[in-house]
């Protein structure tokens, strides 16, 4: 493999993170943090609902600039594949316990 053909390989898997898998991880998120607001300190659902969404919007951002700003795309993925993990567990744990917002 040659030195564009690892790049191209780079820049295509920071791609891949910043917009689908970061868009995955920021809908996990959001909706946890929704969970989160209305179970946990009593927000009503409806205002819960939008703060978890504005905080997606500034969360999808700031992922997106990292996932082009850190060294190694493999610890990006390790990352985002880990709190994805950890959010989509909490989110289950939620729904299981607790029903729809």
């Amino acid at each position: 493999m040659g030195r564009s053909t690892v790049g191209r390989a780079n820049v295509a898997a920071r791609l891949l993170a910043a917009i689908p898998a970061n868009y995955l991880l920021t809908s996990l998120a959001a909706a946890a943090l929704a969970r989160l607001l209305w179970r946990g300190l009593g927000v009503d659902p409806a205002n819960a609902s939008v703060a978890a969404m504005l905080t997606s919007f500034v969360m999808f951002s700031v992922l997106a600039l990292v996932a082009f700003g850190v060294r190694s795309a493999l610890k990006l993925w390790l990352w985002m594949i880990g709190s994805g993990a950890v959010l989509s567990a909490g989110l289950w744990l939620s729904l299981a316990s607790g029903g729809r917002l």
